[in-house]
């Protein structure tokens, strides 16, 4: 083969070698990646618990307007020997006593109803961020998926550098024997590929971190191989604008505005009076009260003073559901803030990506004008080594921007809150 045919071959290699593995890795796909991770993510799991513990907490909060029965039983003994007189013939040395007892609140300021739709709202509120932490679990899983798709495109790209570098590297050292090459060329071109092995080794050393934090992530045992992602198309800023106003971290703050209003408005009536109604039957009953079966107790109470307890607890609630307001708003500021700078991310890596096409193509042109050069003899091999490894290293910063873009592109998806 023609030495400029070898040079032509290799500005291909640059381009399309493949890496041979002992040991085939998995192809996943980022969907299929974040799946895996959903499944394995203890985060979500103690955040879907958080929501069932609100769920357990409204049934509490629903028994506070349902009548409660209980059983109780008794047995009151005194010395009735030290009772003298006409009294002590009435006296019992014991008075055994059982009966069911009802409870039934009546009113209480429509507190309980107040209280059972705070926790409500708190519940919607649990839900919301259960559904952000699975969008930021999103961004976590793409963001190590594209890392360990650029590490192994380097690994491709670095290995074939290095190749390309050997051939160089072998043909000048038979060239100084002819007398044909100086000697420095050959040194010049030995640490040129010392360098690129340095790299590949740094490079396969990366590339076993992201393995390893796709496997975490994953909980997946073996090696993972990313499939190819397309580059992202540039789209109008406002559908994501639109969406961020219903992100689900800005939808948990305005649910936390609305739990902290009931609340407020709860505390409040807690100068309204209650009323309640108690209630016994006596299973077993001795003495004069022996033949009474059941009695009823209609009970109201309107509090007077409480010694300024109840203005500061309703200050209090007033202050929280302030608070609850003022986190709303700047949830929704930072929602729209990360969906413009993610937007503004994708555009300028999208522009960096159409450059360095452009680059690239001049790059390829001018490898091949390089062979040709060495060819005729206008050039020497070190001129030619240097543009194909400019023509590599722009075969990279190519790579590198269109998968910068791809993460910018699901930074804008979380930052519009739209992972479906």
């Amino acid at each position: 083969m023609s030495t400029a045919t070898k040079l032509a071959v290799s500005i291909a290699f640059l381009g399309f070698s493949i890496p041979v593995r002992a040991q085939e890795p998995r192809a996943l796909s980022l969907t299929e990646a974040f799946g895996l991770a959903e499944k394995r993510s203890e985060e979500l799991a103690r955040r879907g618990l958080g929501v069932s513990e609100v769920d357990a907490r409204i049934r509490e909060l629903w028994s506070a307007v349902k009548p409660s029965l209980s059983l109780k039983g008794s047995e009151f003994l005194q010395d009735a020997s030290a009772q003298g007189g006409a009294l002590g013939s009435f006296t019992q040395k014991e008075r055994p006593e059982a009966k069911v007892s009802l409870r039934q609140p009546l009113f209480a300021g429509l507190r309980e109803f107040l209280a059972v739709k705070a926790a409500r709202a708190q519940r919607a509120s649990v839900e919301a961020e259960l559904a952000r932490a699975r969008d930021l679990l999103y961004l976590d899983t793409a963001g190590a998926y594209l890392d360990l798709l650029w590490m192994r495109r380097q690994i491709v790209m670095r290995k074939s550098m290095v190749a390309v570098t050997q051939d160089r590297v072998s043909e000048l050292k038979a060239r100084e024997k002819l007398g044909r090459s100086r000697k420095s060329e050959v040194l010049a071109a030995e640490s040129q590929l010392a360098q690129l092995e340095a790299q590949v080794q740094e490079t396969l050393r990366e590339e076993r971190s992201f393995q390893e934090t796709m496997r975490f992530l994953t909980g997946l045992s073996g090696d993972i191989a990313p499939e190819e992602v397309a580059l992202p198309a540039e789209e109008s800023a406002e559908p994501y604008l639109a969406a961020a106003a219903r992100r689900p971290d800005v939808e948990a703050r305005r649910r936390d505005a609305q739990a902290a209003a009931f609340l407020e408005e709860s505390a409040a009536r807690a100068y309204w009076p209650t009323v309640g109604l108690d209630g016994n039957y006596y299973l077993r009953r001795t003495g004069l009260q022996g033949p009474i079966k059941w009695d009823l107790l209609l009970s109201a109470e309107l509090p007077l003073y409480t010694g300024g307890a109840t203005g500061a607890r309703t200050e209090q609630a007033r202050l929280r559901r302030r608070s609850g307001e003022e986190a709303l708003s700047l949830a929704l500021r930072r929602a729209e803030s990360e969906v413009r700078n993610a937007h503004q991310d994708l555009s300028s890596y999208l522009s960096v990506v159409r450059a360095l096409e452009k680059a690239l193509s001049l790059a390829e042109a001018n490898a091949s004008a390089q062979a040709e050069d060495y060819r005729l003899g206008l050039v020497t091999n070190l001129d030619v080594l240097g543009s194909l490894n400019s023509l590599g290293e722009m075969r990279l910063k190519l790579n590198s921007a269109r998968l910068d873009a791809s993460y910018a592109a699901a930074r804008l998806t979380v930052a519009a809150g739209k992972v479906r």
